[in-house]
């Protein structure tokens, strides 16, 4: 009774406790970036016409293109009418996906596809070169030292820079800042290994001792859970789950995009959308509803799936390990 106490403690926190914990801290992760993109369209835009004396001016935002590197941790972005400087150190930033750089437009949400990947994140220390030209939309605090405009990060406002493509910055930002899948996170595979490994042992040791023990097989078959969704003929609800929860996925960022528009709205910042959402009711609250409910109704279909086929798999491989141990 304490090995088999042992095997589900095991199995649960490898294969659900740990995966979760890093599915909801990597959630909230990417919920707290699109809440600073947000909030970011708020900020006012670095003035064509930034003269005056030394001193801080607050949150701006600034999009230009990388004019030139200077020292280890500063920036000079050439904008439309000036340059500024940006000091970089301990700042990161975030590579906005190339494929799918047009997110969906207001009147034709569904028929466009969700980019594949969220944006990637990088410390400024980890970037070795980075091209001339490439453009770039900041949001920092912004002061005058010496007649040179610079922007950093404060403790309020830390420093913001998205490399990117294209335009409509903020709302594609928002629309592919989230992860393709929660569960599978950095910690998922160490975890899934982990607990495969030592119900791996478990189960060696029970073989080792009674070769027909019904529990040896029960630890064999949890450790090959991991791998158990992907067999036939499982396989077909895992492919099911895929798609479904690719489909959440989708509903969800419509659901924060439409959010944006009326965060914007609200916020007195509409040109920010550069024409989004003008098609739209003024009133965007049902739609949202109307989302977040598709997503959760998708998200609990994706997971009814999942369960089915894992079932279906794990019946199968037991029905194995019966007949050949």
């Amino acid at each position: 009774m304490v090995l088999i106490g042992s095997a589900i403690l095991v199995a649960f926190s490898a294969f659900l406790l740990i995966p979760g914990l890093g599915g909801f801290r990597t959630r909230t992760r990417w919920r707290r970036f699109r809440e600073r993109i947000r909030q970011s369209a708020l900020h006012p835009a670095v003035p064509f016409d930034a003269v005056g004396p030394d001193g801080p001016l607050g949150p701006h935002r600034f999009i230009g293109r990388i004019e030139a590197l200077q020292g280890s941790d500063s920036l000079w972005i050439q904008g439309d009418h000036l340059s500024l400087q940006a000091q970089m150190s301990g700042a990161k930033i975030y590579l906005l996906p190339t494929e799918g750089v047009q997110p969906p437009n207001a009147r034709a949400l569904l028929e466009e596809r969700l980019p594949e990947d969220q944006p990637r994140s990088l410390p400024w220390k980890r970037i070795t070169s980075l091209q001339e030209g490439t453009r770039v939309y900041l949001d920092g605090f912004l002061e005058r030292r010496g007649g040179v405009l610079r922007m950093y990060g404060s403790r309020d406002v830390p420093l913001l820079a998205l490399l990117h493509e294209g335009e409509d910055v903020v709302p594609r930002a928002v629309w592919a800042g989230r992860q393709k899948n929660e569960y599978w996170n950095p910690i998922t595979p160490w975890a899934l290994l982990a607990g495969s490994l030592a119900l791996f042992i478990m189960a060696s040791a029970v073989f080792g001792i009674h070769r027909s023990s019904t529990t040896a097989r029960y630890l064999l078959a949890a450790a090959l859970a991991p791998v158990i969704p992907i067999l036939p003929p499982g396989l077909a609800f895992f492919l099911l789950y895929m798609s479904q929860w690719r489909r959440a996925r989708f509903l969800r960022a419509e659901r924060d995009l439409l959010g944006l528009i009326a965060f914007l709205r609200a916020g007195d910042a509409t040109e920010e959308m550069l024409g989004w959402g003008d098609d739209l009711p003024q009133d965007t609250v049902p739609l949202i509803r109307n989302c977040r409910r598709r997503a959760r109704a998708t998200e609990s279909g994706a997971a009814l799936s999942f369960v089915a086929g894992f079932a279906m798999n794990t019946a199968l491989v037991l029905l194995i390990l019966d007949a050949v141990l």
